[in-house]
């Protein structure tokens, strides 16, 4: 005689496993916010990293505009036998012959070289500031299309001539730089001493 059957029923999962269909609220929320501390992170980093760029940047527009007036600026005015600075619209002029040097090499021997040293009548940018240009011509002035730029990162009315300490009659000139040395438009003003041996030997 057969006993009572008995019906098999599949096996229930374990508990863990019907607790595991998803994550849950709290869970979300901890993950989003680790998610917001990373991207914060990482774009405090790429901020630093921009600015260090700019500072840089300028710091090297600086250096070029300094390594410029010592180099270029000065050795005009020590061979320039008519020296001018008008202080109005802030102009250096500049004549000498030509001595068949390769900057002046599109004059012909006998020309008189005329270069004109002034600052772009608008800024170049905001983080740039004003360039100085400069325009040269054979036996005549420069006119507005002589003229290209040579250094960035001055100041508004940033080139000019110190006045007090310039002495003409000895060949003595200074000339000022105001150069933008900050991102928030800070500057550093400096002034380098020319002697012009035309006038300093008569």
């Amino acid at each position: 005689m057969r006993g009572p059957r008995v019906a098999h029923l599949p096996p229930s999962p374990p508990p863990d496993a019907r607790r595991q269909t998803g994550f849950t609220l709290v869970e979300l929320m901890v993950a989003l916010l680790i998610g917001l501390i990373v991207i914060l992170g990482a774009g405090q980093l790429f901020l630093m990293g921009f600015q260090t760029f700019r500072q840089i940047e300028l710091l090297s527009n600086k250096q070029a505009a300094l390594t410029f007036a010592t180099e270029t600026l000065v050795r005009d005015i020590r061979r320039a036998d008519a020296l001018t600075f008008d202080s109005a619209v802030g102009e250096l002029k500049v004549e000498f012959p030509n001595n068949g040097d390769m900057s002046s090499a599109s004059c012909s021997d006998g020309q008189r070289v005329v270069r004109v040293y002034r600052l772009s009548s608008a800024a170049v940018s905001p983080s740039e500031g004003w360039s100085l240009d400069m325009g040269q011509q054979c036996d005549s002035d420069p006119v507005g299309s002589d003229f290209e730029p040579l250094v960035t990162s001055f100041a508004e009315n940033g080139f000019g001539r110190d006045e007090a300490n310039t002495d003409e009659a000895n060949g003595v000139w200074v000339l000022t730089f105001s150069l933008i040395s900050s991102q928030e438009g800070d500057t550093d003003d400096f002034a380098f001493h020319a002697v012009n041996r035309n006038n300093a030997i008569e």
